[in-house]
């Protein structure tokens, strides 16, 4: 009787602890609870671990009125699946602009073993500014609303809702947005509805969607008639991330919606806000004049000109910007940017238009797409798609392009991040044209290596070393260390050096023209290395003098890939090195030539010995000549770069002569 009563004390006691959820189903089946599980499904949250996270659902509705004003509702419920999914959304961020916008909290909790809610505490909710809009006034609209949600652990639903309301157009007649179906954790369930007045046109574009995915009906609102658009998408998978890939957007679903339906019409409308804020007065017309030397300089041509106020310009004007849609797709007075010192992409634009035109240079603004964002589409009529401005010069008929918003690039120069990307001038009212900004070549991107010096029969080695960083590689090297100490650029050439030539001692280093923007950067390195060379018996055997670039391997360790590979610019890496050798030596090994070329690439190597001189002089050489790799040329690529690479590190001279000892 007692064994039976305690056997049914213990039933009862599991019955009520399992019904708390205080036994984990993992360990149940050590208590005697077995769990069948009958459809033999994979574990979904096993599934999506690596993920961090599963969004279950999301619901956007979007209002639009005859004014133009927009309310947008927004909820969303997160999975968390691992520590990846806290550190990622326990913290939630909505950015809004105290100009236009309106931010409203809903509600925001944390919902823990499906039963217990966690509200977020009063403290959690602040609205903040980013570290930009707290330095430079012209951005003091700029605010986050962040929620720091809270008891975020593995398997809690992180749950939160927000209004915004556009009670201002970022452009007059304008009302732009975008809804993103995809992401980068798995979607359960995500829906986005649209109304708006009867009367009112929308440009409606969808990307990699059919038209029969939305819904159309209509409806009335207080007598007043309405178009209702309705989209609702279930189990969308995650795009599967790729280091050096193109932008996500490219791939992802998403709906974009414009209340401009002609290019014309919103083209005319920026150009009027350019127009509008390029005004010269007389402190920019002394800064021309001082620029191009005044009168003093009368003979000087107009490329001349732009040259000189270029230099100047991106001498005393700093890039500061969080897109070019902030402030209204309007740039700052000329002025006013000016007595600043400091302005954003659209507003430095029109501060170097301005100056150009005092000297009755033709320039216009021309909004282009980087690298960062997606392809231009024509299709959707709308401003979000361009994030940077740049200035178009016409002379003697030919297009010439500059680039305001860094000093580190010369007049005439672009970025590899927009060279060959589209974008559009805006000529005049009425007046514009789609183009695509020139392509950058290998030849302009070229890290030329050169070294001259001797080994002796100890395998001792000293010489100098020159790299010439030209286009990109330039531009990279300047911006790392035109603000760098001595110890700093002490550090980075060391370690170039110890890249190929770990015991060398440096006996002197500079790096030369970092401040001119002109001219290419170069390094400079006078170096003894005394155990470069093995010393075998009547044998030196030395690896060549050469730097193995690690960064090309790193950019083909995957052996297949899922998009294509973006190198970003087209570029050349050269060798030129003369060894000179010990008297009355001979060489006894030296690999065969290499000469590699298909439509992605280029790569060869090559050494002679001059016998009458008593040296070595080789030649190495490695070209991409394409920015963008596709997926059907990758495994070409990477088997030039894998050839290349291994050829170099493999490199091994061996010298020999009964003289030596």
């Amino acid at each position: 009787m007692r064994i039976l009563k305690l056997s049914l004390f213990f039933c009862f006691f599991l019955i009520i602890i399992s019904s708390l959820n205080l036994i984990n189903p993992v360990n149940s089946f050590a208590l005697g609870i077995i769990r069948q599980n009958k459809t033999n499904k994979p574990d979904e949250e096993f599934k999506y671990k690596k993920f961090g996270a599963e969004l279950l659902k999301k619901n956007v509705i979007l209002k639009l009125n005859k004014n133009y004003q927009a309310r947008v509702y927004v909820s969303e419920s997160i999975k968390i699946l691992s520590q990846r999914g806290i550190n990622r959304f326990s913290e939630v961020i909505i950015p809004f602009s105290t100009k236009y916008q309106k931010v409203k909290l809903l509600y925001a909790y944390t919902l823990l073993k499906g039963m217990f809610k966690i509200p977020v505490g009063k403290h959690a909710v602040n609205v903040v500014s980013p570290g930009i809009a707290i330095k430079y006034p012209i951005y003091s609209s700029i605010k986050y609303l962040t929620l720091s949600m809270p008891a975020v652990e593995d398997g809690s639903i992180i749950n939160f809702s927000y209004e915004l309301y556009n009670f201002k157009p970022l452009i007059k007649n304008g009302a732009f947005y975008s809804d993103y179906f995809t992401r980068a954790i798995p979607v359960k369930d995500t829906g986005f509805t649209l109304i708006y007045p009867a009367g009112l046109n929308i440009n409606l574009y969808l990307h990699n969607m059919n038209k029969s995915s939305v819904v159309k009906k209509v409806m009335n609102i207080k007598n007043k008639k309405y178009i209702k658009l309705y989209l609702r998408f279930k189990n969308i998978p995650a795009i599967k991330k790729e280091s050096y890939m193109p932008p996500l957007k490219n791939y992802r679903k998403y709906i974009s919606i414009s209340t401009y339906t002609s290019w014309s019409r919103l083209l005319n409308h920026i150009n009027k806000l350019f127009i509008k804020s390029e005004k010269a007065d007389n402190k920019i017309k002394r800064f021309v004049k001082k620029s191009i030397g005044g009168v003093k300089n009368k003979n000087i041509s107009q490329k001349g000109k732009i040259i000189s106020i270029y230099n100047d310009f991106i001498k005393s004007f700093r890039y500061v910007g969080l897109g070019y849609g902030i402030n209204g797709y309007n740039p700052e007075p000329a002025p006013f940017t000016l007595s600043n010192g400091y302005g954003d992409s659209k507003s430095l634009a029109a501060l170097l238009i301005t100056m150009l035109k005092i000297e009755g240079i033709r320039a216009f603004p021309v909004l282009v797409t980087s690298l960062n964002t997606s392809n231009l589409n024509i299709k959707s009529v709308s401003p979000k798609q361009f994030d940077s401005v740049i200035v178009g010069i016409k002379i003697d008929g030919r297009r010439f392009y500059l680039y305001p918003d860094s000093s580190s690039y010369k007049a005439f120069s672009l970025p590899f991040n927009i060279s060959g990307r589209k974008g559009v001038e805006l000529l005049s009212n009425h007046r514009y044209k789609f183009m695509t900004l020139p392509a950058q070549k290998a030849g302009m991107n070229e890290k030329v290596f050169k070294f001259r010096g001797k080994i002796d029969k100890k395998g001792q080695l000293n010489g100098r070393i020159i790299v010439i960083y030209k286009g990109v590689y330039s531009n990279f090297k300047r911006s790392s260390l035109k603000d760098a100490s001595r110890y700093q650029k002490e550090i980075q050439a060391t370690d170039f050096l110890y890249n190929f030539a770990p015991g060398a001692h440096i006996e002197h280093f500079r790096y030369e023209n970092l401040k001119n923007i002109n001219k290419n950067i170069m390094l400079k390195i006078k170096f003894l290395d005394k155990r470069y060379g093995q010393a075998r018996g009547d044998k030196v055997i030395f690896h060549q003098v050469i730097p193995v670039d690690t960064g090309l391997l790193h950019a083909v360790l995957k052996s297949r890939r899922i998009y294509p590979l973006v190198m970003g610019y087209p570029f050349k890496h050269i060798a030129k090195i003369t060894i000179k050798l010990p008297k009355k030596s001979n060489i006894y090994y030296m690999p065969a030539v290499l000469k590699l070329s298909n439509n992605v690439g280029m790569a060869s190597g090559k050494c002679s010995y001059l016998k009458s001189k008593n040296a070595l002089n080789c030649l190495y050489a490695f070209e991409s000549k394409i920015p963008l790799i596709s997926v059907k040329d990758y495994e070409k690529y990477r088997q030039l770069i894998r050839a290349y690479l291994g050829y170099l590190k493999n490199y091994y001279i061996a010298l020999s002569s009964i003289y030596f000892y």
